[in-house]
């Protein structure tokens, strides 16, 4: 029962940005008024493929400015209003044919063109002070020979150290068929620099492996502890230090 807004290739038609940021204060809102402090929101990336099964109209355009500067604009207007925002899907989902709900898709690109379009609007996006990346489940051979989601070349040397990304780090669901059949999914996601792991098929199954890898020495508790700090100050940043209630009135 929320207002419905234009999908994304119409609001990237938009000139003003003032009214993306407008448009992203407007979201924070309504999701304030329902408890939630978190939007897995917007994609940052590129549509260039016309045959892109997922992301098409879930992106702002094919222009890499015009992109990055619509990210930038919603997701400040989404944090002034008190809401974490998540670019995603790192380092770029936009030129792929295959949905990575179903398999593990491929960008055959080199450094040069990574830098120059798909990290683009993250870049900028960081810059710009944004406080979630999501990463998405891609192989990219130029950077790595696993998959993005559990990398560390990817999420630690290249998101943290090269872009200085300091805030909350997200992987996609880790029940996607691109990902899903790894072992000890959540285990390697964690090593891989992941501060919080989304959806994993069987939790038990999995906090048995990310145990097996701390006591093997694989993840320190140093490295959980600094994960559980983090996202303590994010929520202590929205007010959950306070027992939050939701105004039924109105909603």
């Amino acid at each position: 029962g929320t207002p419905s807004f234009p999908r994304n290739r119409v609001l990237g038609c938009i000139q003003n940005d003032t009214l993306m940021y407008e448009y992203g204060k407007e979201v924070a809102r309504q999701l304030k008024e329902i408890g939630v402090h978190i939007n897995f929101s917007p994609v940052a990336d590129i549509d260039n493929n016309p045959d892109n099964p997922v992301i098409n109209t879930r992106s702002f355009g094919s222009d890499r400015e015009m992109v990055a500067r619509k990210v930038c604009a919603y997701s400040k207007g989404l944090e002034d209003g008190g809401v974490l925002a998540v670019s995603k899907h790192f380092p770029g989902h936009g030129d792929t044919n295959v949905d990575s709900h179903k398999s593990l898709p491929v960008l055959k690109f080199g450094r040069e063109r990574l830098d120059s379009l798909e990290l683009y609007p993250f870049r900028k996006s960081i810059e710009a002070g944004i406080g979630g990346v999501m990463v998405g489940h891609l192989l990219v051979p130029t950077l790595d020979d696993k998959a993005s989601s559990i990398s560390r070349k990817i999420i630690t040397d290249l998101l943290k150290k090269e872009m200085k990304f300091s805030g909350l780090v997200f992987t996609d669901a880790l029940e996607m068929k691109g990902i899903s059949n790894n072992p000890d999914i959540c285990a390697q996601a964690l090593m891989a620099g992941n501060d919080m792991l989304l959806a994993p098929r069987n939790l038990k199954r999995e906090l048995d492996g990310v145990m097996r890898a701390v006591k093997s020495g694989a993840i320190t508790e140093e490295e959980i502890t600094e994960k559980c700090r983090k996202v303590l100050t994010y929520k202590y940043a929205f007010g959950l230090n306070r027992r939050p209630s939701v105004n039924q009135e109105g909603v």
